[in-house]
């Protein structure tokens, strides 16, 4: 299984987490940066990866929520803490953090949608 950063994550947290063992990879490391969510969501479709991004807003877009519905996979919300910290706390909480994340997402079915609060704690959600 392999973690996909969408591009509204640094995609140097890819880089991060790689070198601590993690099977992490950025959008931007394999397909074009200026995809469209949609799109993107249509390329993951059965995929058994991981899709984590912080754009919240790919649940209540219709197209969007559609094609992530659609595609089957695992999604993890960052919630709204995160785009209100700068690039060194976000890497800070990712490290703290990655241990609750990672274990959340082994003990969950293929297709779950949750949203990763302040405390790491993962709150699932329905489309």
């Amino acid at each position: 299984m392999k973690y996909f950063f969408d591009n509204c994550i640094c995609y140097r947290y890819a880089d991060m987490l790689r070198a601590l063992e993690v099977d992490a990879v950025a959008l931007r490391e394999e397909l074009a940066e200026n995809i469209k969510d949609p799109d993107l969501l249509a390329q993951m479709r059965g995929s058994d990866r991981v899709y984590i991004t912080a754009d919240t807003s790919q649940t209540t877009r219709l197209a969007e929520a559609r094609a992530l519905k659609e595609a089957g996979i695992t999604a993890l919300f960052f919630g709204p803490f995160w785009s209100k910290q700068k690039r060194w706390p976000q890497a800070v909480w990712l490290l703290k953090h990655w241990p609750l994340i990672d274990g959340f997402e082994a003990g969950v079915q293929k297709g779950t949608c949750a949203e990763i609060k302040q405390n790491g704690r993962a709150l699932v959600f329905t489309l």
